[in-house]
C-alpha cells in the first residue's frame, strides 16, 4: 500500500487538476481525492493519526484548489502578502476538517469491511459531509467533485437527480469501492464496479443528448463592462462607468432584446435615489424598450438600531423606466460583505467592508412571461437558494457577477462551474452576467450556448428558454438530503454495533 506522502501528492494533484484551474484540467483525476482519504485512513497506525493526516491531505488539495482567495485581500486591500495567504489557507484549513473526518470514520470503519460496504457507508458519509460543508460555518461548497465535471456537461446530468452533493457522494462512493475491490484483489467487485462507472457515464450521456425542451425563446442582451476593481468605487470613476455601461447597451437600439441584464455592483452607488444618473438608466430602457436587471447597492430603513440598511440588490427597471421590483442578496459572504464575529482591527484590514444586510425574500422578479430568480455572484454556489427560487416560480435563473476580485485566476472558471450545477439541478436556462468575464448562457442540460471573452468590454447577446417542470431532484430535494443524513447515521451506527460485537 502506498505510504502517506504519495497519497497527500496524488490527493492534492488530484483536486487541484481534476477541478478548474489556469493549467490544464482533466475531471477524473478529482477521484483521486477521495480514494486518498480512503488509503490514509486504512494505513494510518490510529484514529488520531488518520485525522492528522486526512486534514494535511484536505488542508493541502483545498489550498491547491482556492489560492485565488489570497488575491483580493492583498491587490485590493492594505493587507501584506504574507498575511493575504493565510486566507486560502485558513479557509482550506476549514474544509479539510471534512477530510480529517472522512479518513477517521474510514479508519475506525472500514478497515475490514467488504469493497461493497465500503462503497455503501462512503456514499452516505461523504454526501453527510458535504451537506455540512454547504451549511456550517456560513457554508462553503466550492470545488465539489460534481463541479469538476461541469466542464463535462455529458457526464454530470445525475445532478437532476441526485444534486450536487448526493452525485459528488455517489462518485466519491465509486472512487472508493474501486480501491477497495483493488486493494482485497476481488475480481468479482472490480469487475462490478467498472461496470457501474459504465453504466452511470453511459446513462448521463444517454440523458444528455436528450433536448431541453422549452417555451417561449428570450432574446437577452448581457453587457460586460469591464470596469477594473481598483478604480470601481473611486468617485471620481463614476460618471466613465455609467456611461461605459449605457453607451454599450446602445447596441440594444439596433438589436431589439426581451431582457438587457447589467453585473453585480455595475452601477457603484445607490441607483435609487441618484438625481444624476437614475434618468440616464430610466431613458435608456424606454429608448431600449427592454427592462434592464441591474446590480447596485440598495438601502432602505434602519432595523436593530440602524439608520439604514445596506443591501447587494438586483433592480428590475421595466420599459416604462419604471423601478418597481428588486431582489436582495441573501447569502453574504463572509468577511467580504459581512463580518461575521468580532475580530480585531477587520475593519482596518478589510477596508471598511463588512456594511451588507441579507435580504429576506426570494420571491422571483416578474416581467411580461418571466419570472427570473436571481442569485447574486457567491449564491450560485448554494442549491438552496436556486431550489427556492424555482419552488416560488421562477422560470429563468439570471446570475449576476464581480469576478474582476479574483483577476486571471482560476475562481471565475470554478464559479461558473457551480452555476452550471445549478441549471441542471433545477433544469432552467441560468443567464449569467459577470463584470469581467465569464459571462455566459447555460441551457439546462449544461451546455453553455454563449459565452463572453473575459477582461473585455462587450455585449453578449444570446437566446434562453422559460421552463415550469420540475427535475426529480427539485421534486424530492428535502427527502434527498434526508436519506443522505439518514443513511449516514444508519451505516455508521451499524458499523458500531458490529464493531463492538465482534469485541465480545
Amino acid at each position: 500500500m502506498l505510504q502517506f506522502a504519495p497519497l497527500l501528492a496524488m490527493g492534492t494533484v488530484g483536486l487541484a487538476i481534476g477541478s478548474a484551474n489556469t493549467i490544464y484540467q482533466l475531471p477524473p483525476l478529482v477521484l483521486l481525492y477521495p480514494a486518498c482519504l480512503y488509503l490514509i485512513g486504512l494505513q494510518a497506525e490510529s484514529s488520531s493519526v488518520a485525522f492528522r493526516r486526512g486534514l494535511l491531505t484536505g488542508t493541502a488539495a483545498f489550498t491547491a484548489c482556492l489560492y485565488w482567495i489570497a488575491v483580493p485581500f492583498a491587490e485590493q486591500t492594505a493587507m501584506p502578502w504574507y498575511l493575504a495567504i493565510s486566507g486560502p489557507v485558513g479557509v482550506s484549513f476549514v474544509m479539510g476538517l471534512y477530510g480529517a473526518a472522512f479518513s477517521w470514520l474510514c479508519y475506525k470503519f472500514l478497515r475490514k469491511a467488504s469493497p461493497l460496504y465500503v462503497g455503501i457507508t462512503t456514499f452516505f458519509v461523504w454526501g453527510a459531509l458535504e451537506l455540512g460543508r454547504g451549511v456550517i460555518l456560513s457554508g462553503f461548497s466550492w470545488a465539489s467533485l460534481a463541479a469538476a465535471f461541469a466542464d463535462w456537461p455529458a457526464f454530470v446530468q445525475p445532478v437532476s437527480i441526485l444534486g450536487a452533493e448526493g452525485y459528488s457522494a455517489l462518485l466519491a462512493a465509486l472512487a472508493c469501492y474501486v480501491t477497495a475491490a483493488l486493494i482485497t484483489s476481488s475480481v468479482k467487485h472490480s469487475v462490478t464496479a467498472l461496470v457501474a462507472l459504465a453504466l452511470l457515464f453511459t446513462s448521463s450521456y444517454y440523458s444528455w443528448m436528450q433536448p431541453a425542451d422549452a417555451t417561449a425563446n428570450i432574446e437577452i442582451a448581457m453587457v460586460q463592462g469591464n470596469v477594473d476593481q481598483g478604480a470601481k468605487w473611486d468617485k471620481r470613476y463614476m460618471r466613465g462607468t455609467v456611461e461605459r455601461y449605457v453607451t454599450l447597451s446602445e447596441q440594444v437600439l439596433s438589436h431589439p432584446v426581451d431582457l438587457v441584464i447589467w453585473p453585480e455592483t455595475s452601477m457603484p452607488f445607490y441607483l435609487q435615489s441618484s438625481r444624476k444618473y437614475l434618468p440616464m438608466v430610466r431613458s435608456l430602457a424606454i429608448a431600449s424598450k427592454a427592462p434592464y436587471l441591474i446590480g447596485t447597492p440598495g438601502f432602505a430603513r434602519g432595523t436593530e438600531g440602524r439608520k439604514y440598511d445596506i443591501f447587494n440588490r438586483a433592480y428590475l427597471v421595466d420599459s416604462e423606466g419604471l423601478m418597481l421590483s428588486w431582489y436582495d442578496k441573501m447569502h453574504l459572504v463572509p468577511f467580504g460583505e459581512y463580518i461575521p464575529f468580532y475580530i480585531p482591527f477587520a475593519d482596518e484590514l478589510l477596508q471598511g467592508t463588512g456594511a451588507f444586510v441579507p435580504g429576506t425574500v426570494y420571491q422571483p422578479i416578474s416581467v411580461g412571461n418571466l419570472a427570473i430568480g436571481v442569485l447574486i455572484c457567491y449564491e450560485a454556489t448554494f442549491t438552496e437558494l436556486a431550489q427556492a427560487s424555482v419552488e416560488n416560480g421562477a422560470n429563468l435563473l439570471v446570475n449576476i457577477s464581480n469576478d474582476a476580485w479574483f483577476g486571471k485566476t482560476a475562481a471565475p472558471k470554478q464559479h461558473l462551474d457551480m452555476t452550471i450545477l445549478r441549471a441542471v439541478e433545477q433544469g432552467r436556462y441560468v443567464a449569467r452576467a459577470t463584470n469581467t468575464g465569464i459571462t455566459a448562457i447555460i441551457d439546462p442540460k449544461g451546455n453553455i450556448t454563449t459565452k463572453g471573452k473575459s477582461f473585455r468590454a462587450d455585449v453578449i447577446f444570446g437566446s434562453v428558454g422559460t421552463r415550469t417542470g420540475f427535475t426529480f431532484y427539485h421534486r424530492f430535494f428535502s427527502l434527498i438530503r434526508a436519506l443522505l443524513i439518514g443513511g449516514a447515521i444508519a451505516v455508521l451506527a451499524y458499523s458500531i454495533y458490529t464493531n463492538k460485537k465482534k469485541e465480545i
